[in-house]
């Protein structure tokens, strides 16, 4: 970005456009105004305070603005990618200390943690004690107070504790029937005792990248707004009438002739523009997620047809009278449904077959999470003293 506004600014500095000033042709532009021409012009943004008198310049100017579609561009594909890498995290936080927790137990979270799992869990992360207290006192005051006393007293006293604290609740409220506290009970149980402040830093966290983006967004154009006011002596208004067009590149207003302004107005052009797309997607993004979450709901509740059924027992090799596992109708909704397409279905079963070195159908835990560093830490030739 940088090598492609310097050289256009260079440009611009060299070739010499004319302009009238005062009745009289003056060639030549500063180097701040052919800076700020870089970046106007490069943006499509056409503000008009400058115009080219120069063939050679025109026609630089073309490719010049070819280039900066392609940066905006990469912006915004930049942004779109690490969007999608927060919403395809499956695990918050809390969610995953429990999972790690289960995994370190050699058990099945999911299915149900006993009551000696769940007290040394309670022992390990006291967060989760305070939510079983909250679950009996419903009073955060007396958690506080409880949660106080149990973080400084020594573990077997902290393990009694919580012992009593599972029973209590499970005589008030049977969360030990049947398959014992799973995680899922155990992150419903989190989610009723939260308070406001948990509300607010949870929908802060969840959300961090759009109110990052429209909150720097919404300042840089008071910045804007407040400079072009006070620089050029302009009412508020016709600042922020400035600031809005000159980031979303409709250009109504130029700002002030100096060196001052076209400087500051290149430097906010080129950070701002870019911002103003981003927030703009990230509003779009908002809105397309719905719209796409509530079509795939409706896909998996209508009725599965012939031709959908016939195509994907194809893809799944099966004959046509064959049943349908749970597997298999997992892969034909998320065909149907336009998850996941033929080709990364039969990716992904090339990947397993690679790593199923017994081929009986079946992964290790190990396998699975490691992948193929399994496999190159297992040929890997160890280093011996003769090798060396």
């Amino acid at each position: 970005v940088a090598l492609w506004v310097l050289t256009g600014a260079v440009f611009y500095y060299l070739i010499d456009n004319c302009r009238t000033v005062d009745g009289q042709e003056v060639c030549g532009w500063t180097f701040a105004e052919s800076f700020y021409y870089s970046v106007q012009c490069g943006l499509s943004i056409g503000f008009g305070l400058l115009s080219e008198t120069k063939e050679a310049s025109r026609f630089y100017s073309i490719i010049h603005i070819l280039a900066g579609s392609s940066v905006i561009a990469g912006c915004l594909s930049w942004f779109a990618s690490r969007t999608l890498e927060r919403h395809m995290k499956s695990l918050n936080d809390h969610e995953s200390k429990l999972a790690r927790f289960a995994h370190a137990c050699h058990t099945d979270g999911y299915e149900g943690f006993n009551m000696l799992e769940m007290r040394d869990l309670l022992v390990k992360y006291p967060q989760f004690m305070a939510d079983f207290v909250y679950k009996i006192e419903q009073d955060h005051d007396k958690v506080t107070e409880i949660m106080e006393k149990f973080e400084t007293a020594p573990k077997g006293a902290r393990e009694t504790l919580a012992i009593q604290t599972l029973q209590r609740v499970h005589q008030e409220h049977g969360i030990f029937k049947g398959h014992g506290v799973n995680i899922d009970d155990i992150m419903k149980i989190h989610e009723e005792s939260r308070t406001i402040l948990r509300y607010v830093r949870s929908f802060v966290i969840q959300n961090s990248s759009l109110l990052m983006v429209w909150g720097f967004w919404l300042f840089w154009i008071l910045l804007g707004a407040v400079f072009a006011s006070f620089t050029c002596e302009w009412s508020f208004i016709k600042g922020l009438y400035f600031a809005v067009a000159a980031l979303s590149t409709a250009g109504l207003q130029s700002v002030c002739e100096g060196e001052t302004p076209v400087i500051f107005t290149a430097f906010y052009c080129l950070v701002g523009v870019p911002a103003f797309g981003v927030a703009l997607g990230t509003c779009a993004g908002v809105i397309v997620d719905r719209s796409a979450a509530k079509q795939n709901e409706e896909k998996m509740h209508m009725k599965i047809t012939e031709t959908e059924l016939s195509f994907a027992q194809h893809v799944l090799n099966h004959p046509p009278d064959a049943k349908i596992a749970l597997s298999d109708y997992i892969e034909i909704q998320l065909l149907r449904t336009g998850a996941v397409d033929r080709e990364t279905l039969e990716s992904l079963k090339e990947e397993f077959e690679k790593l199923d070195e017994n081929k009986d159908g079946f992964l290790t835990r190990d396998v699975a999470m490691k992948g193929h560093e399994h496999k190159v830490m297992k040929h890997k030739p160890k280093v011996t003293e003769a090798s060396v």
